[in-house]
């Protein structure tokens, strides 16, 4: 519910989780906000799971009279995966629980950013921009300078795989500030 809130996520936007395990936040967003919400993950038995889940989240809200958003929940490597990769282009919100990604894999994500509509925002345990990162000449040709990060405390029992509490962080997709670079340059 807190990166609802602070990405101002609305009914008629597109959420992707990106790891999405279980399905959990893929059915609260479709829930919660209304928005067609999107899951993919790689791991049979949180696939299974969620299928699972989905099943039940899907009578329940037909009992109940409920109109969730639209769900998918998507078997595979984001990476790979067309259909991710088709609405990520769409997204407005991601969420990229990447703390246990390789950083080769976080690396692969960065490319994706390209593609990416303005003002989408992507969440994640793991910024992809370093501390202190500063757009030069060098570096005007890397896709973290598309992104300005903005970083935020959740607090202890706020997340289900941990009791302590601990930092992410929220990238925008801005590409106004590499511009304004780049017409210095000129």
């Amino acid at each position: 519910s807190t990166i609802f809130k602070e990405t101002k996520l609305k009914s008629d936007q597109v959420f992707v989780d990106l790891g999405s395990g279980v399905g959990n936040v893929v059915l609260q967003a479709a829930l919660e906000i209304g928005c067609e919400s999107w899951g993919c993950e790689v791991m049979p038995n949180a696939c299974k799971l969620a299928d699972l889940q989905h099943e039940e989240f899907t009578s329940r809200c037909r009992l109940w009279g409920i109109a969730p958003g639209k769900t998918h929940l998507v078997h595979g490597d984001f990476l790979k995966e067309e259909s991710i990769i088709q609405v990520l282009r769409r997204a407005d919100v991601v969420l990229i629980n990447n703390q246990a990604f390789t950083p080769q894999l976080n690396d692969k994500l960065i490319n994706f950013f390209l593609d990416m509509k303005e003002g989408c925002q992507i969440v994640s345990l793991k910024s992809f921009v370093p501390a202190g990162h500063k757009i030069q000449s060098r570096n005007l040709n890397s896709p973290i300078n598309l992104l300005t990060v903005r970083q935020l405390n959740y607090w202890s029992d706020s997340v289900s795989w941990t009791d302590v509490g601990g930092t992410y962080f929220i990238a925008t997709k801005d590409s106004s500030r590499l511009k304004a670079f780049a017409e210095t340059l000129q």
